[in-house]
């Protein structure tokens, strides 16, 4: 552990494998085109931390600090999120295969998933993507899943590689509740139901 704090600001190309950080600042570290393999994160600050183009393959990141955090063009193999506080964090242009994010936070990514690619089942589980962009380059047909999500104002493309996502009831009747507000259609009104006024409260 000690070692990745010693040369944290020149980690580029960096690998590791089989190791545990626990509560490590390393926050705007270096990490340009490193690989992780079987690492564990816990309770790190990584903040502005460059890891584009990294590699993490059964890796674990739990309560962590991840603002501002680049992952750009990085691959995610087998890995979990948990926890973590990912605001304004970059997951552009990244390669995605089995990967869990369960009550993260990844509000006003503008890049959050740009152009992002989805190899396998991804799941988000209790996330907020308030104000991130969700504008999926390619995704395997129903690899995306989402429980408990708040989607409000995030931005997303009306092709197939976000809607052809699996989405738990209460997000269904948001989205239905959006179009029955924006057509006056009664019938969609009723079956958005009590999403319906939630929605309303939101706009008006």
């Amino acid at each position: 552990m000690s070692g990745l704090i010693a040369f944290k600001r020149r980690a580029e190309g960096a690998k590791f494998e089989g190791e545990s950080f626990m509560g490590l600042d390393l926050r705007s570290m270096k990490a340009f085109g490193s690989t992780w393999t079987e690492c564990f994160f816990d309770g790190c600050e990584l903040d502005l931390a460059d890891l584009r183009n990294a590699k993490f393959t059964n890796c674990t990141f739990r309560n962590c600090e991840m603002r501002l955090v680049n992952f750009g063009a990085s691959f995610f193999e087998d890995s979990k999120f948990i926890g973590c506080d990912m605001e304004q964090a970059s997951l552009a242009g990244c390669h995605l295969r089995g990967v869990l994010f369960n009550e993260c936070r990844m509000a006003y990514g503008d890049s959050l998933f740009l152009d992002a690619t989805v190899r396998g089942k991804v799941e988000f589980v209790s996330c907020n993507f308030h104000g991130s962009n969700l504008d999926f380059r390619e995704v395997d047909p129903g690899a995306l899943a989402f429980a408990d999500c708040n989607f409000w104002s995030a931005r997303v493309s009306l092709g197939c590689a976000f809607w052809a996502g699996q989405f738990d009831e209460r997000a269904i009747r948001q989205f239905t509740a959006l179009l029955a507000r924006a057509s006056g259609d009664p019938r969609l009104k009723e079956m958005a139901g009590e999403q319906y006024k939630v929605v309303c409260r939101a706009m008006d």
